[in-house]
């Protein structure tokens, strides 16, 4: 049996004019590191200018919009207001640390889909990359299919080049593919005495990102990402704060294998790409989102590692949700995550097309020809882009996905350049992830700029790791199931999704705004002396930091209170003046705002308090700390508890009851005995003239005279820490 040899051959497939060719975003990145960071090339110095929040307000507000935005404008300070078109808007501020406050209050708004400050990347002294990043490939519109070799060989006789016809493809395009080294000078060249023949109708240069990924020649044993070191995202701090959960996320790839680590937690897919050229499965879209490999055994595509199979799809999936404590192979960020492939990657890349309907068709919205997604997600991980502006028609369907309570997340790209250079990283409302490595610095091949939202876990090459995840044995064709590390900001994206994940869990109300404030807030600050420390949001916030991230999220925690509690948090005990219901408060604000009349009725304190499990606790081991959920009585306005979590799905299934969440940590009783080191906390009701009203306190003597006033023990609602 005979391999192909790797080739520098490069071809970039059939697309629209308006549309890019994009690759994985995983490592097959060029190290060339050379970054000075810290020096800031800055104009005007010590010159403050007013600046612009751009944002976009969710359908359901339609005909109300412009109100909503001026009352929006006005509560924040901002002025000038002006609409943008469909939804969206641009208000000015004093200075850009302004609009940063602005649209980190406007993320936290139900009424607003997306909100960004839009601030100019200052310039930095970084290398400008070594190539510009085009396919070497014209897409020219002819008047006649038939004539394409004649139009070829003119202006391959006109311009001196060596042309190549590939294929004539849907809509007369003849795609024409010029020599290897070809600069972007020359493709501009042929394209406009391409325009100039009679035959031809438009002429349009096929943009494309490189596919990057690299294999490391050993496994890395230790999973660094995941751990307490200063690269480290905390991750299992943060699963002792947070339900098991079984958020869906979507992964917009190359589809994955079978994995003994993956294939309890697969959900339907969809294979999405339609040229069967990219597809390498002799077919277009179906229901199977099985990777059959992005090899390039015609030697058609970019780099010297495009005749294998990368098995892409399959490593980003095994670091987002791996099985966990199964006695074999490695952990996932969230290991109760559940998969859902979306195959928009194949041979030599994926047109942008096709990743607008997966992005859609990941979050349960009509894709013409399609059945619809039975499992719509929360969160969805594009390890993936190009070159150029985002598109519109990928913009409307993230839109979309926002819209129908989806959260995004991409990565920066690999071209150690501005990733608003890049789409869909430099698309509104996404989440984008710059790659950091083992000692908290920025990747020597990661894009950065202001666009970046964070950065988080993604190897590096010389003698610093990549990122061990799930794989497949094969070269080109599948093969026994296996485990590697790589290295890009595709390895990057899906940490933070795992982190998503474990925060949805804990409250799936989170809008994608309320999350990138969180992430945003919880993130760790670069290292001192990294390269990120020295200029401010040039990779984002910070370090994705797994534990503040999901200690941060708590419906009634406010944005800027992102910290954890180094102990016990003290629930306090309050009562409604007017109707004499009670409510147990874990949050300093709330109970503030309860005790002034800020939430309506007055509330007074009752003396009464139990303390239960804080946020960062190290929890006893036979009694695990579960968020517990809050659900008031539709009719009497009582308040009721639980940490179970198939109590906390029967609360949210029940028309007589309205449930805000998640608002402390506790145990929860089985068969209503607690776990050791802990004890019950019961609920007790009693009829009054609203109705029931329930109270769950822990004190014996306050049970006591509870039973003797009336009032009868129902259940144990939890199970508080000795």
């Amino acid at each position: 049996m005979t391999f192909p040899l790797p080739s520098q051959k490069h071809l970039a497939l059939s697309v629209p004019p308006e549309g890019l060719r994009a690759f994985a975003h995983g490592a097959r990145a060029r190290v060339a590191r050379g970054l000075l960071l810290g020096t800031l090339a800055l104009t005007g110095a010590g010159v403050v200018s007013a600046a612009t929040v751009d944002f976009k307000l969710t359908p359901g507000l339609k005909g109300r919009e412009q109100r909503v935005a001026a009352q929006l404008a006005q509560s924040l300070g901002a002025s000038d207001l002006t609409s943008t078109g469909g939804g969206a808007f641009s208000v000015t501020v004093a200075d850009d640390a302004k609009a940063a406050s602005v649209a980190t209050a406007l993320r936290e708004r139900s009424s607003v889909l997306w909100a960004q400050a839009a601030k100019a990347d200052a310039p930095l002294n970084r290398p400008v990359p070594e190539t510009e990043y085009h396919s070497r490939m014209l897409a020219l519109t002819l008047k006649d299919p038939a004539t394409a070799p004649a139009v070829i060989a003119r202006l391959a006789a006109r311009t001196g080049h060596v042309l190549k016809l590939k294929r004539v493809s849907a809509g007369n395009r003849a795609l024409v593919v010029m020599p290897t080294g070809t600069t972007a000078a020359s493709l501009a060249a042929v394209s406009v005495a391409a325009t100039a023949d009679a035959g031809v109708i438009t002429s349009d240069r096929v943009q494309i990102a490189r596919h990057q990924w690299l294999p490391n020649d050993t496994m890395w044993r230790q999973q660094w990402s995941l751990g307490t070191g200063v690269g480290g995202i905390r991750a299992a701090t943060a699963w002792d704060m947070t339900p098991s959960g079984n958020v869906a996320v979507a992964v917009l790839d190359t589809g994955i294998r079978s994995h003994p680590d993956l294939d309890t937690k697969r959900l339907a897919g969809y294979d999405l790409i339609t040229d069967t050229f990219i597809s390498n499965d002799e077919d277009g879209r179906d229901p199977d989102a099985t990777d059959s490999g992005d090899y390039d055994d015609s030697l058609e595509c970019t780099g010297p590692w495009d005749f294998m199979s990368s098995w892409h799809g399959t490593h980003v999936a095994g670091i987002i949700a791996a099985s966990t404590n199964n006695g074999q192979g490695m952990a996932g960020v969230a290991p109760g995550a559940r998969i859902v492939p979306v195959r928009v990657l194949g041979r030599c890349g994926g047109t942008f097309e096709d990743i607008s309907d997966g992005i859609r068709w990941a979050a349960g919205l009509p894709v013409a020809g399609l059945p619809v997604n039975p499992n719509p997600v929360k969160v969805m991980n594009l390890s993936l882009g190009g070159y150029g502006a985002c598109p519109a028609a990928m913009q409307n369907a993230i839109d979309g996905a926002l819209a129908n309570g989806a959260i995004i997340v991409v990565s920066a790209g690999n071209e150690s350049a501005l990733a608003s250079d890049f789409a869909p990283a430099n698309c509104k409302g996404v989440i984008t992830v710059a790659a950091s490595n083992l000692l908290g610095d920025l990747s020597s091949y990661s894009n950065f700029g202001n666009l970046v939202s964070l950065s988080a876990p993604g190897g590096d090459g010389g003698d610093l790791p990549g990122v061990l995840s799930t794989l497949n044995g094969g070269t080109t064709l599948p093969s026994v199931p296996s485990y590697a590390s790589y290295m890009g900001t595709s390895m990057a994206s899906p940490h933070v999704a795992g982190v998503i994940a474990l925060m949805l869990a804990r409250d799936p109300g989170l809008t994608a705004g309320q999350v990138l404030n969180r992430l945003r807030g919880g993130a760790r600050a670069f290292p001192s002396g990294a390269d990120c420390a020295a200029v401010s949001g040039a990779c984002g916030a910070g370090l994705l930091d797994a534990a503040n991230a999901v200690a941060a999220t708590g419906v009634t925690r406010p944005a800027a209170d992102m910290t954890g509690r180094t102990d016990r948090v003290r629930l306090v005990e309050v009562q409604n003046a007017a109707t004499g219901r009670y409510a147990l408060v874990a949050d300093p604000v709330e109970l503030a705002q309860l005790t002034s009349g800020q939430r309506g009725a007055l509330w007074v304190r009752t003396g009464f308090s139990i303390d239960t499990f804080s946020d960062t606790a190290q929890f006893n081991g036979l009694a695990i700390a579960q968020p517990v959920c809050r659900a008031k009585l539709v009719f009497g306005g009582s308040l009721t508890y639980a940490a179970a979590t198939e109590d906390c799905n029967a609360f949210a299934a029940n028309s007589g009851m309205v449930v805000d969440g998640n608002v402390f940590l506790a145990a929860f009783a089985n068969s209503g005995l607690c776990p050791v080191g802990s004890f019950p906390a019961y609920e007790f009701a009693r009829q009054d003239g609203l109705g029931w009203n329930l109270r769950t306190v822990a004190a014996p003597a306050e049970m006591s005279a509870m039973v003797n006033a009336g009032w009868t023990q129902s259940r144990v609602a939890f199970c508080a820490p000795q």
